[in-house]
């Protein structure tokens, strides 16, 4: 029997933004297709400019080091700026917010490295967790932050608040639904951090994207459509008769109405990223409606074949008009978005299909040293072979 990969985990950040990868390496450690330790990654990560969105980026990113010698660095900032130090030293950089047009800006040693990682959204595992305890403990910043990232790791049945645990984060498409819009969104405040000044006019043009596709969908689907903005100050103050009632967006009520209803809308996020909103869509086998997408993803994630595309509010409500009225259209994006879900954006698929890319890169010639050095951190070789890896498969589409 070939033995695990061992896979280190250097970890500087309980972020929201990596916990899917920490869910899916979970995976693969109980799938015994990994064996996963972790260490604390001690500095921060470096961009080589200092814009005010990318001072506390660090908590976006993650590193991990395939037997002792391949080193993948996760990137999961909503931007499309590359952490261009953190390339020169990994073997292979995976990034959210894939620009293909700064990707071919790289010189072409550090484009070769750069790949899609995929769509990002929150996903916990079902299971007891605990490396998120261990991290939790020794990352949280006093006794409340430490007792609720063990309380997170550890209870696993929601009994001390609801959290998005895999089994109720994916469903299977329901052909007989009745066809139902929703669009439960944000509203971005722009000036509630004086150093964000250059976020201003993005946040308010997406504030207003999102308020008139709000409209659009209501004058046009009727009680067809749920949907609004969720309750805040701004949003009350700016848009009080687009926000919705506060119930209906608590999460475990959210995402129950997203179960019932079989169309989702998303719009474009902060920095141009694609909003976790339209990942859920694709694990819940949705069909979707999506504005324009800026970055790209992998495998074939396309207008027509997993979401229909729009970049005005009144090119969604036609949208919608035409997905509530074609079921055959309807009931094949749910049925492609449920397989690329399996393929692509299940946590253990998306991890393993970026160790799979990675090894492979590694057996075709471009295997790096016999030790990495990670934020100053030496790791040494291990034994297990990099090809012993998934070694019938190999990579998946890109």
């Amino acid at each position: 029997m070939r033995q695990p990969l061992s896979c280190t985990v250097l970890y500087q950040s309980t972020s929201l933004h990596v916990r899917q990868l920490y869910t899916g390496l979970l995976l693969l450690h109980q799938q015994g297709s990994i064996r996963l330790s972790q260490r604390v990654r001690r500095t921060p990560i470096r961009y080589r400019k200092s814009a005010p969105h990318l001072r506390d980026a660090s908590h976006a990113h993650l590193d991990v080091v395939l037997g002792g010698r391949v080193r993948l660095h996760f990137d999961t900032h909503d931007s499309q700026d590359v952490a261009l130090a953190e390339l020169d030293e990994c073997d292979v950089y995976f990034k959210r917010s894939y620009s293909p047009r700064l990707v071919r800006s790289l010189p072409e040693p550090q484009r070769k490295k750069v790949f899609a990682l995929g769509l990002n959204y929150l996903v916990l595992p079902d299971g007891i967790d605990l490396f998120a305890a261990r991290r939790g403990l020794s990352l949280g910043r006093g006794f409340r932050e430490k007792l609720s990232a063990c309380r997170q790791a550890l209870a696993v049945r929601n009994s001390l608040g609801h959290d998005p645990r895999l089994s109720s984060m994916e469903h299977s498409p329901d052909f007989d639904a009745e066809p139902r819009v929703i669009f439960m969104v944000a509203a971005y405040d722009p000036y509630e951090d004086p150093d964000r000044q250059d976020q201003i006019d993005d946040r308010i043009s997406i504030n207003e994207m999102r308020a008139r596709c709000v409209m659009a969908l209501r004058e046009a689907l009727g009680d067809r459509f749920t949907g609004g903005f969720v309750p805040s100050a701004y949003a009350r103050k700016h848009y009080a008769e687009l926000v919705a009632e506060a119930d209906a967006t608590v999460p475990a009520r959210y995402l129950a109405a997203v179960r019932s209803h079989p169309i989702g809308v998303a719009t474009t996020g902060l920095h141009g990223s694609i909003g976790w909103k339209l990942a859920e869509y694709v694990a819940f086998a949705r069909a979707i409606l999506s504005e324009k997408l800026v970055y790209r993803v992998p495998g074939e994630f396309a207008p027509e074949r997993n979401y229909l595309e729009f970049t005005s509010p009144d090119e969604c409500a036609a949208a919608a008009v035409r997905l509530v009225e074609d079921h055959d259209l309807r009931h094949r994006l749910m049925r492609n978005n449920a397989s690329y879900y399996q393929r692509y954006l299940r946590p253990d698929s998306l991890v393993k299909n970026a160790i799979e890319t990675a090894m492979s890169l590694a057996s075709s010639g471009t295997s790096p040293a016999s030790s990495v050095v990670v934020g100053g951190q030496e790791l040494l070789h291990s034994p297990a072979a990099p090809s012993e890896f998934y070694p019938k498969t190999g990579t998946r589409d890109r």
